[in-house]
C-alpha cells in the first residue's frame, strides 16, 4: 500500500468534508462528518509525514504540536501506526464544537511497536470545516517487555535481534529487495527463489503491514533462534487494526545473524481481526 494512496484519500475527504459540512443535520446517521474528520486527522497521523495532519489542525494546535515541548517532544518519538474510536461517544458541545476519546497504536522510528496511547481530541468548525484543536495524551500503556531472553546467551540474542529489526522494518516498509539481504540462501532457495521470496515478503496490499511487536525468542540449537512477532495490519484511512502472529528462525552463519524462515498464519489472521483495545491486554 503506497502512502501516496492514503495521501490522495485524506485529500478527497477534506474537499467533500468542505463541499458537504454546511449542512451537517442533512447527512443523517449513514455518513457522521464528525466522525469521518477524526477518521481522516488519525489516519493523516499515521503517515512519515505530518504534512497531511497539519492541514487537519488549527493554527494553534499546529504551534502546539511543533513548538510546546511535551507535545512535540512526544510526537516525535514515534507515530501512529493504527487507531480506533467509538463514533457513538462522540460529545458534541454545541454546533462548532466537539471531542472524542481515540486509543491510538504507536511505534518508533525502526516501527517497533512500544505503547498504546490513550488520547483525548477536541475538533472546533472553521469556516464549514471541522479541524483538530487540541490533543489531550489522558494515559500510556507500553508494550510488553521482550527481556529476559529465552537463550543460551544475551550476547548472542542481542546479535540476532539486530538482525530480526532490520528485517521486519523492511517487510513493515513493504521493502522486499531490503528483507532480501537479511536471508540466508538455503530461505531463498526453498521459496522458488528471489522472485518469489519478494512476492511472500511484499504482504498483503490492504490491509498492509504498519508495524510490529517481538513476542518470544527461543534458541533452538546453538546457532538457531526461533522468534514469535505480531504483524499489525490496517486498512487505508480507516480505524481498526488486525494482529497476526508471525514465525521466524534466524540461523548464525560463519559470520552473522540471517533469516532462515519465515511464515504468517494465515488462519491467526481470519481469527484475530480486532480493534487497538485489544493491544494493551
Amino acid at each position: 500500500m503506497s502512502k501516496n494512496r492514503l495521501e490522495i484519500w485524506i485529500n478527497s475527504f477534506v474537499l467533500f468534508a468542505l463541499i458537504f459540512s454546511y449542512d451537517f443535520g442533512a447527512v443523517g446517521p449513514q455518513f457522521d462528518l464528525r466522525a469521518a474528520a477524526v477518521e481522516a486527522f488519525m489516519a493523516a497521523r499515521t503517515l512519515e509525514h505530518d504534512v497531511e495532519a497539519r492541514k487537519l489542525m488549527t493554527a494553534d494546535l499546529e504551534h502546539d504540536y511543533l513548538h510546546k515541548k511535551r507535545l512535540s517532544i512526544r510526537v516525535r518519538s514515534g507515530r501512529v501506526v493504527a487507531f480506533d474510536f467509538d463514533p457513538a461517544r462522540i460529545v458534541q458541545s454545541n454546533q462548532k464544537e466537539f471531542q472524542t476519546d481515540v486509543e491510538s497504536i504507536w511505534a518508533d522510528l525502526n516501527e517497533q511497536v512500544f505503547a498504546t496511547q490513550y488520547e483525548r481530541l477536541k475538533f472546533v468548525k472553521v469556516k464549514n470545516e471541522w479541524l483538530a484543536d487540541k490533543i489531550e495524551f489522558i494515559r500510556s500503556v507500553p508494550g510488553k517487555k521482550l527481556l529476559p531472553f529465552n537463550v543460551e546467551s544475551d550476547k548472542r540474542a542481542k546479535l540476532a535481534l539486530a538482525v530480526i529489526k532490520k528485517f521486519m522494518k523492511s517487510v513493515v516498509n513493504h521493502n522486499p529487495k531490503a528483507a532480501i539481504q537479511f536471508t540466508t540462501q538455503e530461505f531463498q532457495t526453498n521459496t522458488g527463489g528471489q522472485e518469489e521470496l519478494e512476492r511472500l515478503l511484499a504482504g498483503p496490499a490492504d490491509p498492509y503491514y504498519t508495524a510490529y511487536d517481538l513476542r518470544s525468542l527461543v534458541q533452538k540449537d546453538r546457532k538457531q533462534i526461533e522468534i514469535k512477532a505480531g504483524l499489525y495490519l490496517v486498512q487505508k484511512g480507516r480505524k481498526g487494526v488486525e494482529i497476526v502472529e508471525a514465525q521466524l528462525i534466524a540461523k548464525q552463519g560463519k559470520t552473522d545473524w540471517n533469516i532462515d524462515d519465515f511464515r504468517v498464519d494465515r488462519r491467526a489472521a481470519r481469527e484475530s481481526k480486532r480493534h487497538t483495545s485489544s493491544t494493551s491486554e
